[in-house]
C-alpha cells in the first residue's frame, strides 16, 4: 500500500508540554503548546539565513531548564532577542515584545523540540523583513524525512 504525503491526519488541539535542547544539550528548555494554534516562519535576514521554524507562545509558557550561562544573544532591536548556544552555536529559542503578534513573546525553534511529530501542522509565513508581519502564506508541514521512510 502507497502512503502519499499529500494526505496528512489533522494536527489534535491540546496544550501539551514539549522538551528541547541545542545540539550540544548545555541549553535545555520545555514550552507549553497547542499544535493546532500552528507555527511560523519568518523571512527576515536572521530567520532566513538560520532556516528558523517558529512557535510562538506567552512568556509563562516557556521555562528554560538549564544553560543560561551559555546563552548568547543577538538582538537587531529590542523587540527581539535571539538566543543562541555558544557552545555549539545553535539558535534554540528568542523572546521579545512586538505588538503586531500580541505583545510579549517566546519563540521556539521548532527544530529544536526533542522527538516531536509535527506533520501537518500549519506553517504561516510573515513578513519580518519589512516589519509588517503580514501573512505571506500558509500551508500544512510536511516531514520529507518520514514521507521517505515510510516509501
Amino acid at each position: 500500500m502507497s502512503h502519499s504525503a499529500s494526505v496528512l491526519p489533522p494536527v489534535s488541539p491540546g496544550l501539551r508540554t514539549y522538551k528541547g535542547s541545542c545540539q550540544c544539550g548545555a541549553v535545555r528548555f520545555e514550552v507549553d503548546f497547542d499544535p493546532s494554534q500552528g507555527t511560523t516562519r519568518c523571512n527576515c535576514t536572521v530567520c532566513t539565513k538560520t532556516a528558523w521554524w517558529g512557535m510562538n507562545v506567552k512568556p509563562g509558557a516557556f521555562r528554560l531548564l538549564s544553560g543560561k550561562e551559555v546563552l548568547g544573544d543577538y538582538s537587531r532591536s529590542e523587540a527581539s532577542h535571539a538566543r543562541f548556544c555558544k557552545v555549539c552555536g545553535i539558535r534554540a529559542f528568542g523572546h521579545g515584545h512586538i505588538p503586531e503578534i500580541g505583545g510579549d513573546y517566546y519563540a521556539v525553534n521548532v527544530n529544536c523540540l526533542d522527538g516531536a511529530n509535527l506533520a501537518g501542522i500549519q506553517v504561516t509565513y510573515l513578513d519580518g523583513l519589512h516589519d509588517t508581519w503580514a501573512q505571506l502564506a500558509a500551508a500544512p508541514y510536511v516531514d520529507p524525512f518520514s514521507a521517505g521512510a515510510r516509501a
